[in-house]
């Protein structure tokens, strides 16, 4: 892994319990791209944003780009933490195994991290580091579901969300939103053989989805929202998109809103039950859901692969460091030797003094060779981040002589 390793500036539903629906402000994914690609020193990233979770994994990791990222997630959230190295790697593979989800086991996760890998790419910003971390933690998400398939019941935010609306005969129900969640809601209320209508800021997709499910199409118009039992609101809105005022005198009975943060207030007055992310988390987490068997035989797999993953990318780290190094200090001896030559009475001075200089450079690299070979994560170590960083720039120069040499 290169220099630095890989960083993490998140703010999540575990860390912070319901307190995370309040200190996370709407934002736009591009947004924080667009202010990731103007810091050169950023080589790598990746945001993952869902409704319990905001977090950018990033490389290298230092001083200046840490500090650099906070200032824009500061602006966004109120409470944040920085994590980096092996614990940020395993906290990915965490997530993408679904035991640091509010829903312990949820489904929708690994679609999630696969698609912000992939615009990640579409960023230019996945390059080795991440690209290696991020297909470990896809493997280890699908194993775990893989053997633990017979403790899954198709557990997501959406399922369990729609567990708390009584569908009765007669009652009408709006999807606002046909987005990856709005389509997800769809797909489980079609399972369920519910009759619904759908609307989306753009009418294409609504309409698309409308009729893939059979369903009804309704424009995105708040006054028509009325007229339904129940409105889920699966979309994002800087502001509420719904308040007192426009369910007075409703048929509205029921609103589950999944915005991060909320689409509508917490009261809409007397007969309007309404769930939210906050209210949803309270009761999953009422359940004790963490603690059963998915969880447990979750964690052992996530960490019998953390492990294997860690001592690979460990040896491998420590061999690329060592062969810098060596080649380094060898293309500096060579150097000497030429210097040597040229004023050297003998073939034999030569060689003797060239013996002498590797013998000094072996004397002089042997601590830190050893150090580096014994050490448990050279990342850790910013000092070792620098040091490579001179290697790699002294390198880069040394290649550029050698073809201005050749040209």
């Amino acid at each position: 892994m290169e220099k630095g390793g890989i960083f993490l500036i998140k703010v999540t539903y575990n860390d912070l319990g319901s307190l995370y629906f309040s200190v996370v402000s709407d934002f736009q994914v591009e947004d924080v791209y667009e202010y990731i690609k103007k810091n050169e020193r950023i080589k790598e990233a990746m945001v993952l944003w869902t409704c319990n979770r905001f977090e950018i994994y990033f490389s290298p990791g230092d001083r200046e780009t840490v500090q650099y990222l906070e200032d824009f997630v500061r602006e966004k959230a109120k409470r944040y933490s920085v994590i980096h190295g092996w614990d940020s790697i395993k906290h990915l593979f965490l997530v993408s195994a679904g035991l640091d989800s509010m829903v312990v086991g949820e489904n929708e996760i690994l679609g999630q991290v696969r698609e912000a890998w992939e615009m990640s790419r579409e960023n230019s910003l996945s390059g080795q580091n991440l690209n290696q971390v991020l297909r470990k933690a896809l493997q280890i998400g699908k194993k775990v579901r893989r053997e633990n398939i017979m403790l899954l019941q198709s557990r997501s935010v959406a399922s369990e969300a729609l567990k708390h609306i009584h569908f009765n005969d007669g009652a009408s129900t709006l999807v606002v939103g046909a987005g990856k969640l709005g389509t997800q809601i769809s797909t489980i209320l079609s399972r369920r053989r519910i009759r619904f209508a759908i609307c989306n800021r753009t009418s294409e997709k609504a309409k698309e989805i409308a009729l893939r499910f059979n369903a009804s199409y309704e424009d995105f118009d708040v006054t028509k929202w009325k007229n339904y039992d129940n409105v889920i609101l699966a979309i994002r809105s800087p502001k509420f998109i719904m308040t007192r005022e426009d369910i007075a005198n409703s048929r509205i009975k029921n609103i589950i809103d999944f915005g991060t943060p909320a689409n509508v207030p917490a009261d809409l007055g007397d007969g309007v039950k309404i769930i939210n992310m906050e209210k949803l988390a309270g009761i999953i987490e009422s359940r004790e859901m963490k603690k059963n068997e998915f969880s447990t035989n979750g964690l052992k797999i996530v960490n019998e692969e953390f492990i294997k993953f860690s001592r690979l990318l460990m040896s491998t780290d420590k061999e690329e460091m060592l062969r810098k190094i060596y080649s380094y200090s060898d293309q500096i001896v060579r150097d000497e030797i030429k210097y040597i030559e040229k004023r050297a009475k003998s073939v034999d001075d030569v060689e003797l003094m060239g013996k002498g200089l590797q013998s000094v450079r072996n004397r002089l690299l042997g601590f830190v060779i050893n150090g580096i070979k014994r050490s448990e994560d050279i990342r850790s170590s910013e000092t070792v981040t620098n040091m490579e960083e001179i290697l790699n720039e002294n390198l880069s120069r040394y290649e550029t002589k050698k073809i201005k040499k050749i040209a």
